[in-house]
C-alpha cells in the first residue's frame, strides 16, 4: 500500500526539510518554536504581523515576513500556531506558496466543537485537492534528529538511531524520544506527532514511518484509528501487517476505558476503539500492545538491545536471599518462568561456590560468591550454558553490588571503605558488559536501589553508557521481556 493522497516523496520533503517558517510564534510562549529549531542547519524563517513579536524575534536572529509567500522559497514545512479562524486562510497561501508540508500546532478543531469541525473538514478537503501534506491540526509535526528538528525541548538531535515513533500525542511524542535516549541511550531515526489526523492518520503513518529503511523497531502511541464503517480499520490492519511482516511494532493505545475514551475525543476528536476489536487487530497483525509509556520505551529498548531468546525461561543471579522471591513472582506473574538449572550446572556450582550465606539454586544467591569479576563471570557463563534458561538476569541490590564497587574488582564488605583505589583489571561492570555483548543468550538488569533513589539512577546512568540494559523493577523488566518474547517467539 502506499501513503494516502500523497506520494512518499512530498512527505519526505517535510523530513529532510530544506527550509522552515514558523507562522504565528506566541510570545506568551517564548516564541519556542525557534528555539526548537536552533539546531535545524537550513533557514528558518518567521511569518508574523505584530510589530512588537517581530521585533523580539528579529532579535532572535530570525527573518520575519508579512505573508508566507514572501519567504525565499522553496519552504519545505511549515509550522502554524495562530488562532484557528485563520487557519484555512493560512493554509491557502501556504498552497499558494508551494510549501511541503503544513503541520498545524493550532488546537480548537475536530477536538473541540461543530464550528471546529468544519474548519478541519475545509482543511482536509484543500489538503487533498491541492497535494500539500496536511499534518495535524493540533499536533507538534515532525521530528528528524539528523536534521536537528524537532518540537519539544531536550529531544536528542544530531545522530539517527533504529527506532521510529508515530504518536497522537505531542507531548508523548517528545517524553518518548527523550525517556528512550535517558534510560536507555537509544535514538530515534525519525517520528512524527499527528494528532488530529486529518488527512494523514494512523494507517498513513504506521506506514510511512515504519518502512523506513534505518527503523529497525516502530513505537506508537495511538488514541484512534478511524472509523470502521469508512474502511478505516481494514486500512490500518493492512498497513500494520506490511510493517509487521519485516520489523516490530509496540503500540500504546490510550482510551481503554470509558472515561479514557470520553478524554481522547476530547484531545484528539479520536473514536473509541472497543476492546475486543483492537485485541483482535493486535492478533490479527501480531502488533505487540502495551498499556503504559514505561512499558513502551522499555519494550522498544528489550527489541533493540537484547538478543532474541527462545523462551521464557530466566537464569536469575541475586546478591541477597529474598529478591530471589521477590523476582521470580514478579516474571511468574507476566508468564515467565524461574526453573531448576540442570544438573551439569549445579555440579559446576558446587566446586566453588560457597554456601554460606547463599545457594547456588536458580536464584543463584550469589552475593559471598562473587567476590572478584571472575567469580561473577564464571557464574554467569554456567547460566548462559544452561539447557534450562532461555535468558540470564541479573539483580543488582545496590546496598551490596554499589556504583563504587561495580566500577571496582573488590569482594563483599568492602564497599564502605573509601581508600581503595580503581580497579587496574577487569571490573564487575566489564564483567557484565561483556556478558551483553558476548553470551549466547539475552542478559539485562534489574536494580534495586539503596536507601537513596539518586544511588539507583547513578547506577542506571552507568550501566546504560557501557551498553548494558537495566530496568528500575522486576515488574518493569518481565513486562520488557515478556512482550518481547511474543516477537520473538514468532520465528
Amino acid at each position: 500500500m502506499r501513503v494516502r493522497h500523497f506520494s512518499r516523496s512530498q512527505i519526505d520533503r517535510a523530513f529532510d526539510a530544506k527550509s522552515i517558517a514558523v507562522i504565528g510564534a506566541k510570545k506568551l510562549t517564548g516564541y519556542f518554536w525557534f528555539r526548537q529549531l536552533t539546531t535545524f542547519p537550513g533557514p528558518v524563517s518567521s511569518v508574523h504581523v505584530n510589530p512588537e513579536s517581530i521585533r523580539d524575534i528579529e532579535a532572535m536572529g530570525v527573518t520575519n515576513y508579512a505573508r508566507i509567500g514572501d519567504v525565499p522559497g522553496p519552504v519545505d514545512y511549515v509550522i502554524v500556531n495562530t488562532p484557528r479562524r485563520m487557519a484555512v486562510d493560512i493554509f491557502e497561501q501556504c498552497i499558494e506558496a508551494g510549501v511541503g508540508a503544513v503541520a498545524f500546532f493550532t488546537s480548537g478543531f475536530a477536538e473541540t466543537d461543530d464550528e471546529g469541525r468544519e474548519l478541519q473538514r475545509r482543511l482536509a478537503a484543500r489538503s487533498r485537492e491541492s497535494g500539500v501534506a496536511l499534518v495535524g491540526p493540533n499536533c507538534m509535526g515532525v521530528y528528524n534528529p539528523e536534521r536537528g528538528m524537532c518540537s519539544a525541548g531536550g529531544m536528542p538531535v544530531g545522530e539517527r538511531g533504529p527506532v521510529g515513533m508515530v504518536s497522537q500525542s505531542g507531548t508523548h511524542a517528545g517524553y518518548f524520544a527523550k525517556t528512550l535516549f535517558h534510560w536507555h541511550g537509544i535514538r530515534e531515526a525519525r517520528g512524527i506527532s499527528f494528532g488530529n489526523a486529518a488527512v494523514l492518520d494512523a494507517a498513513d503513518w504506521i506506514e510511512y514511518i515504519g518502512q523506513h529503511e534505518h527503523i529497525e523497531v516502530l513505537a506508537a502511541y495511538l488514541e484512534g484509528i478511524g472509523e470502521r464503517a469508512d474502511g478505516d480499520y481494514d486500512r490500518f490492519v493492512e498497513a500494520l501487517s506490511a510493517v509487521t511482516a519485516h520489523k516490530p511494532v509496540v503500540i500504546w493505545k490510550g482510551g481503554n476505558t470509558a472515561d479514557g475514551a470520553r478524554v481522547t475525543r476530547n484531545h484528539t476528536g479520536a473514536a473509541a476503539i472497543a476492546p475486543e476489536a483492537w485485541a483482535y487487530i493486535l492478533d490479527r497483525t501480531g502488533a505487540i500492545g502495551v498499556d503504559s509509556m514505561e512499558a513502551l520505551v522499555d519494550t522498544t529498548a528489550a527489541l533493540v538491545k537484547l538478543r532474541p531468546a527462545r523462551g521464557p525461561r530466566l537464569g536469575v543471579l541475586i546478591l541477597t536471599g529474598g529478591q530471589g522471591i521477590a523476582l521470580t513472582d514478579a516474571f511468574a506473574r507476566k508468564g515467565l518462568r524461574v526453573p531448576d538449572l540442570a544438573q551439569s550446572s549445579l555440579d559446576e556450582l558446587a566446586t566453588f561456590f560457597d554456601p554460606i550465606g547463599g545457594s547456588f539454586h536458580n536464584p543463584l544467591d550469589a552475593a559471598y560468591a562473587t567476590e572478584t569479576p571472575a567469580m561473577l563471570e564464571r557464574e554467569l557463563r554456567i547460566l548462559d550454558r544452561d539447557p534450562n534458561i532461555d535468558a540470564v538476569v541479573m539483580d543488582l541490590f545496590q546496598t551490596i553490588m554499589s556504583t563504587r564497587r561495580i566500577q571496582s574488582d573488590y569482594g563483599v564488605g568492602q564497599g564502605y571503605r573509601n581508600d581503595l583505589p580503581d580497579a587496574v583489571g577487569d571490573r564487575f561492570l566489564d564483567v557484565m558488559v561483556r556478558q551483553a555483548r558476548e553470551a549466547t543468550k539475552p542478559f539485562f538488569v534489574v536494580l534495586t536501589p539503596a536507601e537513596t533513589e539518586r544511588e539507583g539512577l547513578e547506577l542506571r546512568e552507568l550501566l546504560k553508557n557501557a551498553g548494558v540494559l537495566s530496568f528500575d523493577s522486576a515488574e518493569r523488566a518481565a513486562v520488557a521481556y515478556a512482550k518481547a518474547l511474543h516477537w520473538w517467539a514468532r520465528g
